[in-house]
């Protein structure tokens, strides 16, 4: 089959790879010039399933920790704008009220521990070389926090992620560049979860899918969709407008998606959540050979992940609903800077620091939609919010093998668009 993948991010080029390897002909549109160049580029990385449920204020079981450490609505639905924002702040609300939390939870963990065991057989199988860290520990700076955090993680028993509880002392044990002079009561520590640098991984996973004859073409803003039983795309590139048909088209384009779905009559509740992060140089110092964090440090109370990244750090957090003010985005960073300064006091070179943002599509329920639209030869792999990375490779393989028209190896019940219907 010839088949067009609309948006180069890690959900796109993922897509892209599997399919290639199936035998299908593939050609994937990206309007900007690199790929993974936008929610895909900068981000925490967490890659595991206890991350996909604890590390986003949106995630399904997210959410439930970020309301149980905050007593209150999550900050991410709190600041920021977004056009009918309030309706979305809504359908969240009903999306993740307490009865349908277990169902969502079940559903999330079918996708996050596939995708994790593909990542993994893809990294072992095509020796895939990536910045990595493995451990996630998940900090409690109170008695009360500590346990509110502990009733939180519960949520984890139920997916069967593994953890441990941890004393202040085993923590610091765990963790010897924690300041010494920062609030620790107690952790969490999740020993099989970790971080990896998704846009390395793009990068190298679109090598392979290029041997598979894949092919990526970038400058290309795809303006329509012609559903059918051999679905056209209006593409511009370069100031000129082409048509190409094919057998099917995957949309995977980010928040780009919604213009191409609302003329399709499609409105899927996809909003963009806005998330930054600083990565700045590892201090390197023989006298401290300890700086910066051995594994992923989570601050839920801050909404803030810490991790080492090769010889680097990255600090994530942040996320609202929409787009920030200049004076929000001045005080997220600042928030970002402080978290570093507070858990880690200078192992980071903070003068040579990148700061990034980006926004990640993301649904009220915070699971992605996979599979058929319900239109004639048009494909959906979209709305994985900040857990894209750990839910990429899953993704890609359970929408391949259904356009490819065989069952998917695990129940998309609860991931495709019939929940929105």
């Amino acid at each position: 089959m010839r088949i067009a993948v609309i948006g180069a991010g890690i959900i796109g080029v993922t897509t892209a790879y599997e399919l290639a390897t199936l035998g299908h002909d593939v050609i994937v549109y990206e309007q900007g010039g690199s790929i993974a160049a936008e929610a895909s580029f900068a981000h925490a990385g967490l890659d595991g399933l206890g991350s996909a449920l604890a590390g986003s204020p949106l995630t399904a079981s997210g959410s439930l920790i970020a309301l149980a450490l905050r007593g209150r609505m999550p900050a991410a639905l709190r600041l920021g704008s977004v056009s009918g924002g309030t309706g979305w702040k809504l359908k969240w609300l009903r999306a993740n009220r307490r009865a349908a939390q277990r169902n969502l939870h079940e559903r999330l963990q079918r996708i996050a521990s596939y995708s994790r065991t593909r990542t993994a057989e893809l990294s072992q199988a095509l020796h895939l070389d990536f910045e990595r860290s493995s451990g996630v520990t998940i900090v409690a700076r109170s008695a009360a926090e500590s346990q509110r955090l502990l009733g939180a993680v519960s949520a984890l028993d139920q997916v069967g992620v593994r953890h441990q509880q941890l004393t202040a002392d085993q923590c610091r044990a765990l963790e010897p560049g924690l300041n010494p002079q920062a609030s620790l009561h107690s952790a969490v520590h999740l020993p099989d979860e970790g971080a990896g640098n998704s846009r390395e991984f793009a990068h190298l996973i679109k090598q392979h899918a290029q041997r598979h004859s894949a092919r990526f073409v970038f400058g290309a803003q795809v303006r329509s969709i012609q559903p059918g039983t051999r679905p056209e795309l209006t593409i511009e590139r370069a100031g000129e407008r082409s048509r190409e048909g094919f057998d099917a088209v995957v949309v995977c384009a980010g928040l780009a998606s919604r213009s191409l779905l609302v003329q399709l009559g499609m409105k899927l509740p996809l909003v963009g959540v806005t998330g930054l992060s600083v990565t700045a140089p590892l201090r390197l110092d023989d006298l401290q050979p300890c700086l910066g964090p051995m594994s992923v440090l989570l601050d839920l109370r801050r909404g803030v992940s810490i991790v080492r990244a090769g010889s680097r750090l990255r600090v994530s957090g942040g996320a609202r609903v929409g787009s920030l003010s200049r004076a929000q985005e001045a005080s997220a960073f600042k928030l970002l800077y402080s978290a570093l300064d507070d858990w880690f006091p200078g192992a980071a070179r903070t003068a040579q620091a990148q700061q990034w943002r980006g926004e990640s599509p993301t649904l009220p329920d915070g699971l992605p939609v996979l599979g058929p639209s319900g239109l004639a030869g048009v494909w959906l792999n979209l709305g994985h919010g900040h857990v894209g990375w750990a839910l990429s490779c899953g993704s890609a393989r359970v929408l391949a093998t259904l356009i490819s028209g065989a069952a998917a190896e695990i129940d998309t019940t609860g991931l495709t668009i019939d929940r929105f219907r």
